[in-house]
């Protein structure tokens, strides 16, 4: 599949991932650094139409999508391999941030029944996938009791000298989870899993374990778990009685959509047959 087909795919994705998961992505995703550095492109990942001049709007796809309230359009600036690294860069972003994605080719025609199932508006397993993982973070978001402000979140950021904790840049920065929030590592957002970060530390770290990331570095090791000390964050990774819950909701979220589509095929196959 060419390059060009598989962002408008999943495109639609992303977005779901900016608007349930992490909101300071879609600010990124706009940002023609961060997307050069990403995707290599040339182009902001996406711009609100507002602000395409009308010289680049042959620069961008013509479908648009409102995220956050806000119509925005894709670059059609993609190129394939070897031009361009951006095929594998596209798929190593959405591994890593968890985001279901379609990469099989469709057929031109395709059967009878899928066309019958299409239009049924039976789910599709990638639209399953965004919401299972949207699900599990949104639980993980919400354990404890634990509240923080502007205030508290600026104190870490002096804690840091207001520079990036993993590679000591000054400037642009946001807030990054230490432990991820993902079934697999369990990570919470709570005081003690954030610490800031320069946008393309962030970008790049993802959903990699600190220690990895940071590889030798151990005095930003030490001071990333000194900030975890001081603010008494315990990482809950290791819990298994935790993660077998985490797993169990990941699974219910399926169940239940298995569950409402054949109630649904039965309601339609219902109407269809008094037709």
């Amino acid at each position: 599949m060419k390059i060009g087909q598989f962002v408008k795919r999943n495109a639609a994705a992303i977005f779901q991932y900016c608007e349930t998961s992490d909101p300071s992505e879609f600010a990124r995703l706009q940002d023609p650094k961060y997307s050069k550095e990403i995707f290599d492109i040339n182009y902001p990942f996406c711009k609100p139409v507002s602000k395409i001049a009308p010289e680049e709007h042959v620069r961008f796809y013509n479908a648009t999508h409102e995220v956050h309230g806000v119509p925005v359009r894709v670059t059609s600036q993609w190129f394939n391999p070897p031009t361009s690294k951006s095929l594998p860069l596209f798929r190593q972003y959405l591994a890593k941030r968890e985001i279901a994605h379609d990469f099989n080719p469709q057929p031109d025609s395709p059967p009878v029944e899928a066309k019958e199932r299409a239009a049924r508006g039976r789910y599709r397993g990638s639209a399953i996938g965004i919401a299972q993982n949207a699900f599990v973070r949104h639980l993980l978001g919400r354990i404890g009791d634990e509240q923080f402000n502007a205030d508290q979140w600026q104190e870490v950021i002096s804690d840091f000298d207001q520079r990036c904790a993993y590679c000591g840049a000054a400037g642009d920065l946001v807030m990054e989870h230490v432990i991820p929030i993902n079934r697999t590592s369990l990570g919470e957002h709570r005081l003690g899993n954030l610490v800031p970060a320069c946008r393309s530390c962030n970008a790049v770290k993802a959903d990699q374990d600190y220690r990895d990331f940071l590889a030798q570095e151990t005095d930003k090791i030490a001071a990333i778990e000194a900030h975890m000390a001081k603010h008494d964050y315990l990482p809950i990774g290791e819990n298994q009685r935790l993660r077998q819950i985490i797993e169990l909701a990941h699974q219910d979220v399926r169940q239940l959509a298995d569950r409402y589509a054949a109630i649904v095929d039965t309601m339609l196959g219902d109407q269809e047959d008094k037709a």
